[in-house]
């Protein structure tokens, strides 16, 4: 994770909130090639990060990101919806990140997404 660091030490200030938000933009530049659902995605003001995962099945969409609960608690949360039928997001599956360190919780939220796509 080199090159997160290197991120985080190019950007300026001290509020983490901000560094995160700033990488988190960064990544989404990156990985939109990936989306196939972009009307789909999770947008709020504090939701960070909001990528698309393969579902758990076949004949299912899925979404992973990144949330602030609160100033320094952060949540990396799983969505699904099935591609036909219903087709209200479902919170499926919550992991709480232990730290607040923007490097660690950044890290969190790449590992759980490339364990989540089988990389």
């Amino acid at each position: 994770m080199g090159i997160l660091k290197a991120l985080l030490g190019e950007i300026k200030g001290d509020d983490n909130t901000e560094k995160i938000r700033k990488i988190c933009d960064k990544i989404f530049e990156e990985e939109t090639k990936d989306i196939t659902e972009d009307e789909r995605l999770l947008k709020g003001p504090n939701i960070f990060l909001s990528l698309e995962v393969p579902g758990r099945t076949t004949k299912e969409i899925a979404f992973l990101t990144l949330e602030r609960e609160s100033k320094d608690k952060y949540l990396l949360v799983f969505y699904g919806m099935p591609k036909i039928g219903d087709k209200r997001l479902k919170r499926q599956k919550v992991w709480e990140i232990d730290d607040h360190r923007p490097e660690k919780i950044l890290t969190d939220y790449l590992k759980k997404y490339k364990f989540l796509r089988g990389e």
